[in-house]
């Protein structure tokens, strides 16, 4: 029986560990591209994946660890790529993280990288490539910037991307090294796409974090992704002098996920419904994505394929070259790889973000940032100038795919079910050190439901992450929507994460007359719920200005099954569906589409003015 791709990597390291780095690198990135710790062992012998993966973190201390091993850079910037990769099979195997083989190189605190540095820069690399947040070694994230400008560069995107965080330690470390990011020095990238996706994901998940300046990072990769990008060919459209307006321009939707099962979809679908009154809408996204509802909003749908190389990047730009838009729209920006890299180049006279991944880009390309001004706390956090709209003009798409399900109001719960409907991403441990706070002082029992849409060992993470917060909580692997909507269903409230809310929740736990609690910060991400809670007429009181007040309100509904009874009746008495969701049926309201024409009209006016904000009676008159 031939051997198992683990049983092949384990032998290679008793026999060769020298020479059996390449395998290593051919099996992480197995890993990385979906294949399960189960695909690579032997199926006529099974055992559990924490099993799985303690014997493959210790082939990788094995390996790292042997002194004739010629560790070069070109190895250490391709391990670099898949660095996350190998912190969530250490995380869940017995060892728990690699400070065992920080032990094991010499660097077991601050001083001990420094000594490396000067003494074997090797074992240097080896360590801060495998140095994880949640590390309990005494180091300081600060002397990363001491490390060769591209090893930290790549080291400090892993670190900043790295998810679940497991540990408050991990999380304040992470936060320290947000705000320190902006320091490093933009170098070349490897013409990689396994290096452009490590870039890629820390210039989405940085708005994760809760420093005020966690998008300081965004200028330094915006040179880094557009030099990139320049070296395999791409360049900006070559475009008039001064624009010639059309009677109906056409508005490119550049949507980096869009199809009728996605939250896009379901924020984007009443926009897009009005923009196509006036405008050409021509849609530019992955072939995979779109279907008949979403092919339905368009003029055009043009697709591309995603092939393996870079080459797709240049015909992707090409193509939308060839499409000669007058505008863009981008959804968002971050949620796929290939955005950032094209959100950098001016293809079109005017280009836009919208509020698909709630953040500002810091793109020089990207002109206006157009979404409801509820969102919107402090503008200075933008870089792009803001164009708002009236929050009561929100109006979500209808899922094609959502069936009604009777609300469960239950008078006494005993134990309370507390709903957590957040991605995996949100759910950093100081909130749920907060949560344990909320458990310990509540006078009934509190049960966790969490809905974190991961699977594989991302979803064993999550288990561990809960088993350590708070444990007994019930982890929900992902699910068809109907399905998860039915689980929610069965629980009594709603206690949003920060500092990166929700949305979509709040539509999903009101329909179901499930009360939200959050927390109001002043960036995008932090007033997605409470800017919907005010929409909806909610009390103030749900929305809380500080951890003091969050666990307040928390326990205030948890405690008192009349108030919570009372705010779910509330809730459903509202008729949510019919206030804030609508279909091809529906009455179109017309802001949307007026902001958009007016910036397609006054577009060098508006640069020109300097003006940070413009909302609704700003746009009476061309701007000043």
């Amino acid at each position: 029986m031939p051997e198992s791709a683990l049983a092949s990597l384990e032998n290679a390291a008793i026999r060769n560990p020298a020479g059996a780095m390449e395998l290593l690198l051919v099996t992480i990135r197995r890993i990385a591209a979906g294949t399960s710790l189960e695909e690579l062992a032997t199926p006529e012998a099974p055992q559990p994946t924490e099993v799985l993966a303690t014997r493959l973190a210790a082939a990788v201390a094995r390996i790292l660890t042997d002194p004739a091993f010629a560790f070069n850079d070109s190895v250490a910037l391709r391990l670099a790529a898949y660095g996350r990769v190998l912190d969530h099979v250490l995380a869940i195997s017995g060892f728990g993280n690699s400070d065992h083989i920080l032990r094991m190189l010499g660097a077991s605190d601050t001083d001990g990288l420094r000594r490396l540095f000067q003494e074997d820069r090797r074992a240097f690399s080896k360590a801060w490539l495998l140095f994880s947040v949640d590390s309990a070694l005494p180091i300081d994230v600060r002397a990363l910037l001491e490390a060769p400008a591209p090893l930290a560069l790549l080291v400090a995107m892993g670190l900043v991307s790295q998810k679940p965080i497991l540990t408050e330690a991990g999380h304040r470390r992470r936060e320290e090294l947000v705000s320190l990011a902006g320091r490093l020095k933009p170098v070349p990238l490897p013409l990689s796409v396994d290096h452009l996706v490590l870039l890629s994901a820390a210039w989405m998940l940085c708005s994760y974090a809760g420093a005020r300046d966690k998008h300081a990072i965004k200028p330094v990769l915006n040179r880094v992704l557009r030099q990139w990008a320049e070296s395999i060919g791409l360049s900006d459209a070559a475009l008039p002098a001064s624009r010639a307006l059309k009677t109906r321009p056409t508005l490119l939707i550049a949507a980096e996920i869009m199809h009728s099962n996605h939250v896009q979809y379901r924020y984007f679908g009443q926009y897009l419904r009005q923009l196509r009154q006036r405008f050409r809408l021509v849609l530019v996204t992955e072939g995979s994505a779109p279907d008949s509802h979403v092919e339905a909003l368009f003029d055009e749908v043009q697709t591309f394929k995603r092939e393996g190389g870079t080459g797709y990047f240049n015909k992707l730009a090409d193509q939308i070259k060839a499409i000669a838009p007058d505008m863009i729209f981008w959804l968002s920006v971050g949620m796929r790889h290939w955005g950032p890299v094209l959100a950098n180049f001016r293809l079109a006279p005017v280009q836009i973000v919208g509020l698909g991944h709630c953040a500002s880009t810091f793109c020089d390309t990207i002109d206006y940032y157009f979404t409801e001004q509820g969102f919107v706390g402090d503008p200075e956090l933008l870089s792009e100038q803001l164009v708002l709209l009236p929050d009561e003009s929100l109006i979500f798409e209808r899922s094609p795919h959502y069936t009604p399900l009777p609300p469960i109001i239950r008078e006494i719960a005993n134990p309370l079910r507390v709903a957590l409907p957040s991605n995996l991403l949100k759910l950093n441990p100081h909130f749920l050190g907060v949560l344990r706070k909320i458990r310990e002082k509540a006078r009934r029992p509190v049960e966790f439901h969490v809905f974190p849409n991961v699977g594989g060992l991302e979803l064993l993470s999550t288990r561990r992450l809960f088993n350590r917060y708070l444990p007994g909580s019930i982890i929900y692997p992902i699910k068809r929507y109907n399905d998860y909507l039915a689980d929610v269903n069965a629980c009594d409230i709603n206690l949003s994460p920060f500092p990166f809310g929700g949305l979509n929740g709040v539509v999903d736990s009101f329909r179901q007359g499930i009360p939200l609690i959050t927390l109001e910060g002043p960036d995008l991400p932090a007033r997605l719920d409470s800017m919907m809670l005010r929409r909806l007429g909610m009390p103030e009181w749900m929305i809380a200005q500080n951890e003091d007040e969050y666990i307040a309100a928390a326990l205030r509904v948890i405690d008192n099954d009349a108030e919570r009874v009372a705010l779910s009746r509330q809730i459903l008495a509202l008729d949510v569906e019919s206030v804030i969701s609508g279909d091809a049926t529906t009455p179109l309201r017309r802001d949307v589409v007026d902001a958009m024409w007016w910036i397609y009209q006054h577009h060098e006016a508006i640069k020109a003015s300097g003006r940070k904000v413009f909302r609704a009676a700003d746009r009476q008159r061309p701007p000043a």
